[in-house]
C-alpha cells in the first residue's frame, strides 16, 4: 500500500508578497505516523517544487503545473493521495489537484484534510466529486485509520472524524477525540523532503524570513474565542502540548542533524502554560542550544512580563510578534471578544524596547459593530507603538472564514454576499482585493481607504526610525536595499 501525500501548489495575486518557503509539517507529521505503521509513504511539495516565483504583476499559480502534477502520479503510482487544504482562500488548487490524481488513475483513493474542509466536510464533498474522503480535525490519525481501512476492504464508517460519499448520499462520522498526549507523535518526516531547499529558498526564489530557518509546532489548540477565528473549531478549545524534554530534544536533534539556526514557533498559544513556556526558555539556556527563534502567529501581550522578555531574548528569541486585534478596547471587549487589555500591551511594547527586543503586531479592522471611527483608533494606536516603541504594524481586513461567529453574525445579519465563491476568499485576502463586509456604518471602499493611509503613514514612520538610526539604516540599505526605496518613493506621493 503505497501513499502519496501532496501540497499543492498556491495563488498569488498582484502586490503580493514573495511567497516563504515553509516545511509542510501537517503532512510530515501524517507521514510519520504511516511511516511508523510500516507504509510506504512519499510526500509532493508541489508548492515549493517549482520554478522560482517572480513577480510579473499578474495573478500566478505558483509551484508545479498540474500536468507536471498528474505526470507525478502517473510515475509514482500510489494507490492513496492524501492532499492540504490549509486555507480557504487557496482551496481550489486542492481541489485541482484531486482532479489530475483521478485524470491520472480513477481508482486512486482521495483524501483532503485541513481547516477548510473540516467546517463544510458534507458541503465540501457535494461540490468536489474528484474528493472521495474529507479529514475533520487533526489527521494523523485518522489517515493511518483510513489506510487501513482500504487495505483490508473495510467500511469507512468505523472511522471517527471523517467524511466520504457512500452512493449519492454523504456520511459524515462522529467527531475524533483529539490527541491528548502529543509527545506519542514521531517527529514529522525530515527524511521524505529535501531539507537543503527548505534551509536554502533562495535558491529556488522563495523568500526566508531567517537563514536555515524551519517552523516548529509545540502544542494544538486554543481556548480563547475570539470571534474571527476557527482554529478552536478543527483543533479543539482544550491546549494540548508537547513536553519541554520533548520540545528540546527535537529542536537538538533538527540543529545537530540539518544545521538548522532558527525556528519559527507556529503555536496558536505558545505562551499559555506559562510554566512549560519558561522551562523551554530556560531549557534551551542551559543546553546552550545554538538556536533563534521567533513567533510569527503572534502570542498573547499580557503573559510577558519584563523578566521574561529577558529570558526569552537570553534564550535566543530574535523578535515576538502579538496578536493586538484592535486598538480600541470597546471592541475587543465587545466585539472581538479578545479579554485583553491595552495596557498590558504598552507595557509589553516598552519593556521589549528597553532590552533590545524586536517587536511586531498584529491588528484587523473590518468588523461589523465598529465605525470609521473604531477603525482608526486602531491605526493611531498601531502607529503609536511604532513611533514610541518600534512596534511592527501588520494590518488585515476582517474576513468571516467558514464557521466562525463573525460569519455566523455577518451571514445572520445580511453583511456579506450569501453565496460566497471561495475565489472570492482568495482575491479578498490580496493587496488588491476588496473586503467582504458590508454593514449600515462601512463599506468594503472606506476600509481599504483606511487601511491604505494607514500603510502609507507607517511607512514614513518607518524611515524616520531608519534615519534616526544610522546602523539599523546601513544594515537595511544593505540587506533589503528594495525597502529603503519603497520608502523613498512613497514620501513623494
Amino acid at each position: 500500500m503505497k501513499i502519496l501525500l501532496i501540497n499543492p501548489p498556491q495563488t498569488f495575486y498582484p502586490g503580493s508578497e514573495l511567497p516563504a518557503g515553509n516545511l509542510p509539517i501537517g503532512l510530515m507529521y501524517i507521514a510519520s505516523v504511516l511511516q511508523k505503521a510500516g507504509y510506504q509513504v512519499e510526500i509532493l511539495d508541489a508548492f515549493f517544487m517549482g520554478e522560482a516565483f517572480k513577480h510579473t504583476g499578474e495573478t500566478a499559480t505558483v509551484g508545479l503545473s498540474f500536468t507536471q502534477i498528474r505526470k507525478e502520479i502517473q510515475t509514482r503510482k500510489p494507490d492513496i493521495v492524501g492532499i492540504a487544504g490549509p486555507f480557504t482562500s487557496q482551496i481550489g488548487n486542492a481541489i485541482k489537484t484531486s482532479q489530475v490524481v483521478k485524470e491520472a488513475d480513477p481508482t486512486i483513493l482521495t483524501v483532503v484534510g485541513g481547516p477548510h474542509v473540516s467546517l463544510v466536510p458534507k458541503e465540501f464533498l457535494k461540490e468536489t466529486l474528484t474528493v472521495d474522503i474529507v479529514v475533520c480535525g487533526e489527521g494523523e490519525s485518522a489517515m493511518r485509520e483510513i489506510v487501513h481501512c482500504y487495505e483490508h476492504k473495510k467500511s469507512f464508517g468505523e472511522i471517527k472524524g471523517i467524511a466520504y460519499r457512500q452512493n449519492d448520499n454523504v456520511i459524515v462520522t462522529p467527531l475524533r477525540p483529539f490527541i491528548a498526549n502529543l509527545d506519542e507523535l514521531p517527529y514529522p518526516a525530515y527524511d521524505l523532503v529535501d531539507m537543503e531547499q527548505y534551509l536554502n529558498p533562495h535558491l529556488i526564489g522563495y523568500r526566508s524570513f531567517q537563514n536555515r530557518a524551519i517552523s516548529m509546532v509545540t502544542s494544538r489548540g486554543c481556548m480563547f474565542n475570539c470571534c474571527f477565528c476557527a482554529v478552536h473549531l478543527h483543533m479543539g478549545k482544550s491546549f494540548r502540548a508537547h513536553s519541554t524534554d520533548y520540545v528540546l530534544t527535537h529542536i537538538q536533534y533538527v540543529v545537530d542533524k540539518y544545521g538548522v539556526k532558527n525556528i519559527f514557533f507556529e503555536d496558536d498559544n505558545l505562551t499559555f502554560d506559562l510554566k512549560r513556556f519558561e522551562a523551554i526558555c530556560e531549557g534551551l539556556i542551559e543546553r546552550k542550544i545554538p538556536i533563534g527563534w521567533e513567533t510569527p502567529n503572534g502570542v498573547r501581550a499580557d503573559c510577558l512580563n519584563l523578566a521574561l522578555l529577558k529570558k526569552m531574548k537570553r534564550s535566543g528569541a530574535k523578535s515576538i510578534f502579538v496578536g493586538v486585534e484592535s486598538g480600541d478596547q470597546k471592541i475587543l471587549d465587545n466585539v472581538i471578544c479578545k479579554s485583553l487589555d491595552l495596557n498590558r500591551v504598552i507595557e509589553f511594547a516598552k519593556n521589549a524596547k528597553a532590552i533590545g527586543l524586536k517587536t511586531g503586531a498584529f491588528y484587523i479592522i473590518g468588523f461589523p459593530g465598529e465605525t470609521k471611527a473604531n477603525m482608526q483608533r486602531t491605526v493611531d494606536f498601531a502607529l503609536e507603538l511604532k513611533q514610541k516603541y518600534d512596534v511592527g504594524m501588520h494590518l488585515f481586513i476582517a474576513t468571516p472564514s467558514f464557521g466562525t461567529r463573525l460569519y455566523e453574525d455577518c451571514q445572520a445579519k445580511g453583511y456579506i454576499n450569501a453565496a460566497l465563491s471561495w475565489d472570492a476568499y482568495a482575491q479578498a485576502r490580496q493587496p488588491s482585493g476588496m473586503p467582504l463586509i458590508t454593514t449600515p456604518e462601512f463599506t468594503p471602499v472606506d476600509v481599504k481607504m483606511i487601511a491604505a493611509e494607514a500603510l502609507a503613514r507607517y511607512k514614513k514612520l518607518s524611515l524616520l526610525n531608519h534615519i534616526k538610526n544610522p546602523r539599523k539604516a546601513l544594515e537595511t540599505a544593505f540587506d533589503q536595499p528594495q525597502l529603503i526605496l519603497k520608502y523613498l518613493k512613497n514620501l513623494t506621493k
